[in-house]
């Protein structure tokens, strides 16, 4: 959805709602799966991998040029699997090529790259050429592969299965199809929209009546309604439909099959992308500051990837102006994630948008070093270090970018940049000073 023609409603429960339909008794559609690579033997130890985590599937395997002629027929795959060898530039130039071939052959199949051989790059290379998941072969974590599958699967197939839902609450226009992530606070599910007639995400506040969800919990849901009602912008995750129905409150949310920056994080990152992530998010930023909004809980599982590698920040469940009558946050109170939380925030003073760069701070250290600034056993640990350890050092080949870490992760708030635009300008001229050889892919 365009940011001009991004629309936004709220509907209320009727007076008499209708009774809730049975879901109808349909047979769950197979899972298929087609391994490629010209290795057989590796095909098969691959089909062995994954077999415990997906009984019931049907696994069959086959060679590049075999995948390739398939045509029409990949459309009976609900996946494929590429085992791609992404060591070389002509030759894995070669594997992108046959990923894309197989992207656009079959727009329905999604295809997971298991890459051997590749470099900081090949995740991205992979994506842009359409693949919708990445694995590097030394780590990949066959049951997390057959999960992200099983979602996928049923995302593309949610418009052919008649009443196809899993236990949640009933919402009118929206079948829910998959869970997929849970807090005390909320519920995040897979659906599928009648009138969009696409998968949306569909965000559940509330419990198995509304009324038991208290007033501030009610007040949060409405307040990120608002929020994001009112940031209209490409960086700030799409919401298409919010309502109330005497079970929950709910909204329907842009949809994001590449998943979160926290999964990307799984597999290196190179520094030229690190800067190209973090800029992003303080572009972001300065939109939700403009807006007089703080977000208050930024951190990778908050940031979302579309395919063409742009970012769109979630979860303004925390998020409140930055001037308003009212807070929803008793005085002394932590709010926040442990790992990415501004020292303020440790000691329960009211932030100020600073905070949102603090947070900024530590996930540019992680993205270009791999690691968190501050770590430990116990979240006391951290909060601790958060509140007395000096700035941690970058490596020596990233050195022009630690003055931007020192006034990021500041102790004190009037240390740190003013606006997202000082850390914006600072950033591009660090990144301007690295060395040639490490701007060029």
């Amino acid at each position: 959805m365009s940011e001009d023609n991004k629309t936004l409603k709220i509907r209320m429960p009727e007076p008499e709602p209708e009774p809730r339909p049975a879901p109808a008794a349909t047979a769950p559609l197979p899972l298929r799966l087609l391994i490629v690579n010209d290795d057989l033997a590796i095909r098969l130890r691959l089909a062995d991998l994954l077999s415990p985590h997906c009984p019931g599937a049907v696994i069959d395997s086959c060679a590049r040029a075999a995948a390739l002629g398939l045509g029409q027929r990949l459309k009976d795959y609900s996946a494929a699997i590429v085992i791609a060898d992404m060591s070389g530039t002509e030759r894995g130039d070669d594997e992108l090529a046959m990923i894309a071939r197989l992207h656009k052959e079959s727009r329905s199949l999604g295809v997971t790259v298991i890459g051997r051989g590749g470099h900081e790059r090949s995740a991205v290379d992979a994506m842009r050429a359409g693949a919708s998941d990445y694995w590097s072969l030394h780590n990949v974590d066959a049951a997390k592969v057959m999960s992200f599958l099983r979602i996928q699967f049923l995302s593309a197939s949610v418009t052919g299965i008649s009443g196809a839902t899993e236990t949640g609450p009933y919402i009118a226009g929206y079948r829910l199809v998959k869970e997929l992530a849970r807090s005390a606070q909320a519920t995040l599910y897979l659906a599928h929209s009648d009138e969009l007639g696409n998968p949306v995400a569909i965000k559940v506040h509330g419990h198995h009546d509304r009324s038991e969800a208290s007033d501030s919990e009610q007040e949060r849901f409405l307040r990120e309604c608002r929020v994001l009602s009112e940031l209209n912008h490409r960086a700030i995750a799409d919401v298409y439909d919010f309502g109330v129905t005497d079970e929950c409150h709910w909204m329907a949310l842009e949809y994001f099959a590449c998943g979160s920056l926290k999964a990307r994080l799984q597999n290196p990152v190179a520094e030229p992308e690190a800067i190209a992530y973090a800029l992003q998010i303080g572009a972001a930023l300065r939109v939700v500051h403009a807006a007089g909004v703080i977000h208050r809980d930024l951190k990778p599982s908050n940031i979302m990837l579309r395919a063409d590698d742009s970012i769109a920040l979630i979860d303004f469940g925390l998020a409140r102006p930055t001037i308003g009558t009212s807070d929803l946050t008793a005085p002394n109170v932590r709010v926040g994630s442990p790992a990415y939380m501004a020292p303020e925030q440790v000691q329960g003073v009211a932030p100020d948008a600073r905070c949102d760069l603090y947070a900024l701070g530590v996930l540019l250290f992680e993205l270009l070093t791999g690691e968190l600034p501050y770590t430990g056993t116990t979240i006391a640990a951290v909060l601790e270090q958060h509140l007395q350890s000096t700035v941690p050092q970058l490596p020596a080949s990233m050195a022009q970018y630690q003055p931007v870490i020192e006034r990021m992760l500041a102790k004190k708030p009037a240390q740190r940049f003013n606006s997202a635009d000082d850390f914006l300008e600072a950033l591009t001229k660090a990144a301007d000073a690295a060395p040639a050889r490490r701007k060029t892919r």
